[in-house]
């Protein structure tokens, strides 16, 4: 495995594997999000740019927190919100803190919010799958240990994950559906779905689906309580199963609504 931190600054400050895919994924993401012409008629490119701002902050935000909730009590370092050159984000805190924080800017720009959503969906999975791919570099969202001859052994001290032992290589698994997620809402999805809001509630529950079946080959889970109904999902899991659900209950109520027009 190559050595998670590309560059050395100064002091703490580095250059990470995992930041500048990230770095990459957001950069593609507002490339293509820029020549979208539906979105350039829901939005100005003033509010569009704002818009944009506020995503990278409270997904941030939103995936430092569920990270540390779902950690072990004994291993949380809250000073990690701070720690913006260190990896460690939940995929699913990302998409909570960014829906709160779109729903409050939209509403107050009267900007429809399902449309704009609806846009945003469609290269979310892009910016997700190159973010996995960092974990991989990084180490962090581990596998569980495995005989399979794809298995991965992290050998660098940097790295966040069990050091030789043949892992999982559970982020490339994600990144690669993600990825496919991506190409089956860019490609095929938003040119044969008209109603609005129908992309944003296909991208909660092909991503929160992703999320819930990579989880059960995992070894980083963590749950609630160690017996009982709750234990037998991981915390993610469960953060999951509600974010599908909830998609799959809006469906039959956007498409019975007709106030909410086509796109």
């Amino acid at each position: 495995m190559i050595n998670p931190i590309l560059l050395h600054l100064w002091g703490p400050f580095s250059i990470h594997a995992y930041g500048t895919c990230i770095a990459i994924g957001i950069i593609i993401a507002l490339w293509l999000l820029h020549k979208d012409v539906m979105i350039q008629r829901l939005i100005s490119p003033a509010n569009l740019a704002t818009s944009l701002q506020l995503m990278i902050v409270s997904g941030y935000l939103g995936g430092r927190i569920l990270c540390l909730l779902s950690e072990d009590t004994q291993n949380q370092d809250f000073w990690l919100i701070f720690k913006f050159w260190e990896p460690g984000l939940s995929i699913l805190g990302c998409i909570i803190g960014i829906f709160i924080a779109l729903l409050t800017f939209l509403s107050i720009k009267k900007i429809p919010i399902l449309a704009f959503t609806d846009r945003i969906a469609v290269y979310s999975p892009l910016v997700q799958s190159f973010g996995r791919l960092g974990c991989f570099f990084a180490g962090c969202c581990y596998g569980q240990s495995t005989t399979a001859w794809w298995s991965v052994v992290y050998n660098h001290s940097e790295h966040m994950a069990p050091l030789s032992i043949s892992l999982h290589p559970t982020q490339l698994y994600s990144s690669g559906i993600l990825f496919c997620i991506f190409l089956f809402l860019y490609g095929y999805l938003q040119h044969h779905v008209k109603k609005v809001g129908m992309l944003t509630c296909s991208y909660l529950m092909l991503v929160s689906s992703e999320r819930f079946i990579v989880d059960f080959w995992r070894w980083d889970r963590t749950w609630w309580q160690e017996s009982g109904f709750w234990s037998y999902l991981s915390i993610n899991q469960w953060f999951a199963l509600a974010i599908f659900c909830g998609a799959l209950c809006a469906i039959p109520i956007l498409t019975k609504d007709d106030s909410h027009g086509s796109i």
